[in-house]
């Protein structure tokens, strides 16, 4: 195969799917990328055997093929070329030629036929989400991470369901580690098709995703068919293989009704969650909320650093609580609002703390009590 395309066209591509063909699985094949020419487009494929990305672009095709090569030596080659056309020959014995006149390489490529398969689907029912919502789904989804020996199911992926909500249907993340939970409901037009009531996305896959949504766009079109969750935009495609599994009821702690609220401004909170800060380390966590009339004292004891108190006023009224959490976890949720106040919902010590915006519930974070020691 021959062909060759301008720089600049897939670049940006390259470095997008490094994340995917970086992802280390039980075959060495999926760190290669699947390069196929046929007519004037070539088209790109990188699979993780989790995540499946296929796009195609403009290209000047001599001889039509198919090859298969490794994904980041292919991007660096062509992150550093010093021409803007560029051009690929696959000579023989799978050794692959890039470039011409003063700047060659040649590097050997893999056999194609050993490239995991894309799922073939079609007749896919999609809906359109507003590239900006979708966007924050995402990030809703990305700010709860795991550790890497994580095995639960629904900590590993975010729960995906259509609610209806006023009238409306809406489009619901959820996303949690067990010591804190996040939901965000999302507008969509066109009919959502769920297998179930709903389904389980891997963090990692939408983790990927992030990077290919265009927040100038007006929508997105995203679907679920034959175990895969969609997306797709003009030339490109991604398909994220679903999780098989059960997650847990959030719906009662997601509610607030019974709970005391608070206006509090959002960035005076989270600088001083993030002051606070400070003071935790990987024994010593957690600081103490204390709620009393009027006002907000946070402190954090750490015998192996030191302490650290802070007085806030705050539109608080009842009985004292005073309550163990993380700040990390606050300092996470802030940073998804976008209002200038939020609510900060309490109950009493041992429950969560729930942080929503003043005027709706399109986002809602749900931080644990830990126990005070």
């Amino acid at each position: 195969m021959k062909f060759s395309f301008n720089k600049k066209d897939i670049l940006e591509i390259l470095s997008k799917i490094q994340g995917i063909t970086g992802r280390k699985t039980n075959l060495s094949i999926t760190s290669d990328i699947l390069i196929k020419a046929v007519g004037s487009q070539i088209s790109i494929t990188a699979n993780d055997l989790e995540t499946v990305f296929t796009g195609t672009y403009e290209a000047q095709v001599e001889t039509e093929g198919v090859l298969s090569i490794n994904s980041q030596k292919f991007f660096e080659i062509i992150r550093e070329y010093p021409d803007n056309e560029i051009v690929v020959n696959e000579v023989e014995n799978r050794w692959v030629e890039i470039g011409q006149g003063d700047s060659i390489y040649h590097i050997v490529s893999s056999d194609y036929e050993n490239f995991p398969e894309t799922p073939v689907v079609e007749n896919i029912d999609f809906i359109e989400v507003s590239a900006n919502d979708l966007k924050k789904m995402v990030a809703v989804s990305s700010v709860v991470g795991f550790a890497g020996d994580e095995k639960r199911i629904y900590v590993l992926g975010s729960l995906i369901e259509k609610i209806v909500s006023n009238g409306q249907e809406l489009l619901r993340i959820v996303s949690t580690d067990s010591r804190r939970l996040h939901c965000y409901d999302a507008p969509f037009t066109g009919e959502l098709i769920l297998p179930d009531e709903s389904v389980i996305v891997p963090k990692k896959g939408l983790g990927e995703l992030n990077k290919f949504i265009d927040s100038n766009l007006d929508a997105i079109r995203v679907g679920v068919k034959e175990n895969n969750f969609i997306f797709q935009r003009a030339n490109e495609s991604i398909m994220i293989k679903l999780l098989d599994g059960e997650y847990p009821d959030y719906k009662p702690i997601i509610n607030y009704d019974e709970m005391i609220p608070m206006e509090v401004d959002r960035n005076m909170f989270s600088t001083l969650m993030k002051r606070v800060s400070i003071l935790t380390s990987d024994d010593y966590k957690s600081v103490i909320l204390n709620f009393k009339e009027n006002e907000l004292t946070v402190t954090i004891t750490n015998p192996e650093i030191g302490e650290s108190k802070e007085r806030l006023m705050i539109g608080f009224s009842g009985e004292e609580i005073k309550s163990a959490f993380n700040p990390k976890y606050f300092k996470d949720a802030l940073s998804l609002f976008e209002d200038s106040i939020v609510v900060i919902n309490v109950k009493d010590s041992k429950s969560p703390c729930i942080i929503k915006s003043l005027d709706n519930d399109k986002l809602v974070c749900v931080i644990m009590a830990m126990h005070i020691s």
